[in-house]
């Protein structure tokens, strides 16, 4: 409930002016002012046009707010800084970005205290306090909401005493205590009535509606929703009608009534796609794929289930909440006010700096722990070397054999230990230039970069060690086939089920590339392996078919029992090979990498690890391939004796 709540708590919070109603020659007005004023003016034009906004685009409202912000700052308009800090707190909260909707208020909070103004004060420790209520920080959020309750009351300011009764009842709504909510929003809507503002009744309404549907009331729940949804229509206030829109499907879905639901729900998710509101679309898409669990739509419900874990997780609350607490101890010193920007970026830098340590840590670990395996296994070889060469001299025969054995397995070993730091070279090299080279591009001035910069620095730092991960995992897998460090332990399991739970692994890329997986594979087929090796094998074969279709391609799966043993064959219609690739495609002293059909990179280590896997299962696995016309890998298991 806290998602809807926010929408309307921060609408009410932040101004007490009525300009919901603008239509879009008065907007269209304001633009040409713009190029007529000076810039006292044009900073007002901005924040009045951020705050219109709020009903059409938060990202446009977030820009208007930005620019009147650096108009400000140019000018050295102290009372309008703070006025713009304050609206561009208002569009990070209208984006649901309460880290940085509670620096800027900060900011404004700071200034605003400096200045000496009561009421804009007020309005600003209102503003914070809806950002802890939204973050379920309640005790933080009465403390704020009751500050700037004391300041309204002794001003007589009733439009803004509404906001506050409105947002005191809220967070006993986000409590669960309905009777104190009762009997705040009640006081709040019928101020609302009394000053007659059409903004302040539809917010009143929507919190009785969800009241009313938290106290299983829906039918009463229904008629002030519907009230609110008429003035907001109106208003074309396409904020409240995506809130409005949520609750009332929610009643309907109460009340068991799917279809309904289902309509409000989507007519709410039309708005809230339009206004981007992330929390309202993550609201929705829950709500969705509540309904269509309950109705058995497998698909539905897992399009939207999809849809509600990408948007919940971008929300990201919980470091959110440890964020703001860092902030707020920023803040509580006026003295600071000049270095809160600095602060901010130097943190982010070391932020990123000690993930950069971390990664290089990992990779220096990880690769002492090869090289240590390597010499470690070659120095057994040494002494057992030494041990034969001192045998007796009716034994020498035996011995210079073995000798020669010992011999070639070191050669085999030290070109293993070529191969390996050749493929660590190849492959790690962009990754680690990467990591180098954006660490040291952000190691200098904080100052000179950017918020945007630094997370689109932060974003190719992370994407590089992603995949410098799966380049060592592939590397560990594939040192513990060769010590013989596997746990083989191969029972009778029914192939479908195993197949099933990797094609869900993959469900997500396949259809980012739009590609379709025929399985062909019989219900109850046994097949006897080892259940967590036969799943790496499957899910290298099937990762690396996706990786080589391009998009409208297909994957086909298909298993048969012939002559004692269980054949698998993995089909594509991808770019296919040459002899030339097939042939040293199972070979580590012939690393062979490809890129894929959407650019993806690999290292060759997943069909090496399927060749030894196989193998283990003293199994076999064939290639046929040609050109354009795509590959079918099959691979082959003995069934027991």
């Amino acid at each position: 409930m806290s998602g809807k709540l926010r929408i309307a708590i921060i609408v009410a919070a932040i101004y007490s002016g009525s300009i919901w109603a603008h239509s879009d020659p008065y907007i269209d007005s304001l633009f040409i002012r713009l190029k007529e004023v000076d810039d006292t003016t044009r900073i007002d034009l901005f924040n009045e046009l951020s705050q219109i906004y709020w009903q059409r685009s938060f990202d446009t409202s977030l820009m208007f707010a930005s620019h009147a912000l650096s108009l400000s700052e140019n000018i050295d308009d102290e009372y309008r800084i703070a006025s713009s800090l304050n609206m561009k707190g208002n569009a990070y909260y209208m984006l649901s970005d309460f880290t940085k909707s509670l620096d800027y208020y900060q900011q404004a909070l700071t200034l605003r205290k400096k200045l000496g103004d009561s009421n804009d004060i007020a309005k600003t420790l209102n503003n914070i306090g809806a950002v802890h209520l939204n973050i379920n920080n309640h005790e933080e959020a009465l403390k704020y909401f009751e500050q700037a309750l004391k300041i309204y009351t002794s001003l007589g300011n009733d439009e803004v005493v509404f906001i506050l009764m409105n947002n005191i009842g809220s967070l006993y709504i986000a409590q669960g205590n309905y009777e104190k909510a009762l009997e705040y929003i009640q006081k709040a809507y019928g101020i609302a009535r009394e000053i007659n503002d059409n903004k302040s009744t539809i917010i009143a309404l929507n919190n009785l509606g969800e009241i009313s549907n938290s106290l299983e009331q829906y039918d009463q729940a229904l008629e002030f929703l519907m009230q609110a949804r008429k003035i907001s229509e109106n208003e074309k206030d396409y904020n409240s009608l995506s809130t409005i829109l949520l609750n009332i499907g929610t009643s309907y879905l109460k009340k068991g009534q799917y279809n309904k639901s289902i309509s409000f729900l989507k007519e709410s998710l039309e708005y809230a796609e339009a206004i981007n509101s992330i929390t309202a679309k993550r609201d929705i898409y829950k709500k969705l794929y509540d309904i269509y669990s309950i109705e058995n739509n497998t698909l539905k419900a897992l399009e939207f289930l999809e849809l509600y874990t990408e948007t919940n997780d971008s929300i990201n609350s919980e470091v959110s909440r440890l964020k703001i607490k860092e902030l707020e101890l920023k803040y509580n010193a006026d003295n600071f006010q000049n270095q809160i920007e600095l602060l901010q970026k130097d943190n982010e830098l070391n932020n990123l700096r000690f993930r950069v340590g971390v990664i290089f840590l990992i990779i220096i670990l990880s690769l002492t722990g090869i090289i240590w395996f390597i010499n470690s296994k070659r120095n057994r070889l040494k002494r057992e070397t030494n041990k034969l060469l001192s045998q007796k001299n009716q034994e020498l025969e035996a011995t210079l054999q073995k000798l020669k054995e010992s011999e070639l397995s070191l050669k085999e070993l030290n070109a293993t230990k070529d191969k390996f730091f050749s493929i660590i070279g190849h492959d790690l090299r962009n990754p680690l230039n990467a990591l180098l080279g954006f660490s040291e591009l952000i190691s200098g001035s904080s100052r000179d970069y950017t918020h945007e910069e630094i997370r689109k620095y932060n974003k190719i730092i992370n994407d590089s060690a992603r995949n410098i991960h799966q380049l060592i995992e592939n590397l560990l897998e594939w040192s513990r086939s060769q010590s013989g460090n596997i746990d083989f332990s191969p029972k009778r399991h029914n192939l479908l089920p195993i197949i099933n739970e990797i094609q869900d692994i993959f469900s997500i890329q396949l259809k980012k590339k739009n590609i379709t997986i025929h399985n062909y594979i019989p219900d109850n087929l046994l097949v006897f392996a080892d259940k967590n090796l036969l799943s790496t094998i499957l899910r290298n074969l099937i990762n690396n078919a996706i990786k080589f279709t391009p998009s409208g391609g297909y994957i086909s799966l298909t298993a048969e029992k012939s002559n004692g043993q269980t054949s698998i064959s993995v089909s594509d219609t991808g770019i296919g090979m040459t002899r030339d690739q097939i042939n040293n495609l199972f070979q580590l002293d012939n690393h062979l990498t490809k890129i894929g059909t959407s650019q993806e990179s690999g290292t060759g280590l997943g069909l090496i690890l399927c060749n030894e896997f196989v193998e283990i299962h003293k199994g076999s696995i064939h290639v046929q391939s040609e050109p354009d016309k795509g590959s079918t890998f099959k691979f082959s298991l003995p069934d027991p004796k």
